[in-house]
């Protein structure tokens, strides 16, 4: 795939504003965003402006822009519930695909797209942005020196408008807040805590137990999402979110090993993002490399990984994030619904 790449969104609304736009701003020789789809004309404006984009390159139906465009890769940031049937449109139209997290929102869906990308012979990935901070990328170099994790917790607490609900004015309020398009703290928000602790433990998860409930606001999907999890390395980690919690707004993960243990601030701090506990040194902030433009304007690890995502499929390789990582992610999503209706363990296969 020749630089620069050509990009079609699908979905330009407020993920796409508020951080995807920088990373692609940042990355003009690398990729050149000549296609946009969107339902919501403001938004279609707002982007295209943005990037120049032809008025007629700017669809209303991404099925169209996937027909008449000329495009390498496509990005998908849309609701939940329409992930699964965008990715496998773009992949029976044999575009390289990146779509927001989650893949899906079950994993009979998720099968659909695997069994598509295979079948088309198509680079797919998932956004996991937390795993490329700046924090999250030293805190890895450190794991080796530290030992075997054997214990990690990973949490991010924050409390909703009043008003948050499925009648929201604003969209992304909204849908997160509907059954119907996917929405619900655990596939949301705490998707995030699920896959940065695996991360820094260095082994799947096998088992999974969990309460995910709506204990507060008056939505059809979770608020509360509490996970107790064993790695196969026999490893625990517990992962705690919520969107009911007053006079909170933290976010950070921590792993746990014989020779010390790391904390991660997911809260785009970066003069606090990383700290270590050694014997010898107790708690210790840790320096972090110098931050490129990219990173000095979205500390929320978009711009990395869309960085290391459009380099991979340029050359020809695998890209950072790969399909089985966003499946593993969501079966422990799906295990954690079932073991708070069964009360009782959930036993995940491995692949």
């Amino acid at each position: 795939m020749q630089k620069p790449i050509r990009l079609g969104l699908i979905g330009c609304g407020g993920i796409v504003q508020i951080t995807h736009a920088r990373a692609y701003r940042a990355l003009t020789d690398t990729v050149q965003v000549t296609a946009l789809a969107d339902v919501v004309p403001e938004n279609l404006q707002k982007i295209g402006d943005l990037f120049n984009v032809p008025t007629e390159n700017r669809y209303t139906d991404y099925r169209e822009m996937l027909e008449h465009a000329a495009l390498d890769v496509v990005t998908i940031a849309t609701p939940h519930s329409l992930h699964a049937e965008q990715v496998i449109e773009a992949a029976n139209a044999g575009v390289a695909i990146i779509s927001e997290k989650p893949m899906a929102t079950n994993l009979a869906e998720a099968d659909e797209i695997l069994a598509a990308v295979r079948q088309n012979d198509v680079p797919y990935t998932v956004v996991h942005n937390y795993i490329f901070t700046a924090g999250m990328r030293v805190a890895m170099t450190e794991l080796e020196a530290l030992g075997q994790p054997h214990f990690g917790r990973s949490t991010g607490m924050g409390l909703k408008p009043a008003d948050f609900s499925a009648d929201h004015p604003t969209p992304a309020f909204a849908w997160r807040a509907s059954k119907a398009k996917g929405g619900g703290c655990i596939i949301d928000t705490s998707y995030h805590e699920i896959y940065s602790v695996c991360t820094l433990m260095q082994s799947p998860v096998r088992y999974v137990e969990a309460r995910v409930q709506t204990m507060q606001l008056d939505i059809d999907v979770d608020d509360l999402a509490m996970l107790l999890c064993e790695h196969e390395n026999g490893a625990i980690t517990t992962v705690s979110g919520a969107w009911c919690v007053p006079g909170t707004d933290s976010g950070w993960c921590e792993m746990h090993a014989e020779n010390g243990s790391l904390r991660v601030n997911h809260r785009h701090n970066v003069s606090d993002a990383l700290r270590r506990f050694t014997r010898a040194e107790g708690w210790k902030q840790l320096e972090l490399p110098e931050f490129d433009e990219a990173e000095r304007t979205d500390a929320s690890g978009h711009a990395r990984y869309f960085m290391e995502t459009f380099n991979a499929l340029a050359a020809g390789a695998a890209v950072p994030v790969s399909p089985e990582m966003a499946y593993h992610n969501l079966s422990i999503i799906e295990a954690a619904r079932k073991a708070t209706t069964e009360r009782r363990a959930i036993e995940i296969s491995l692949p």
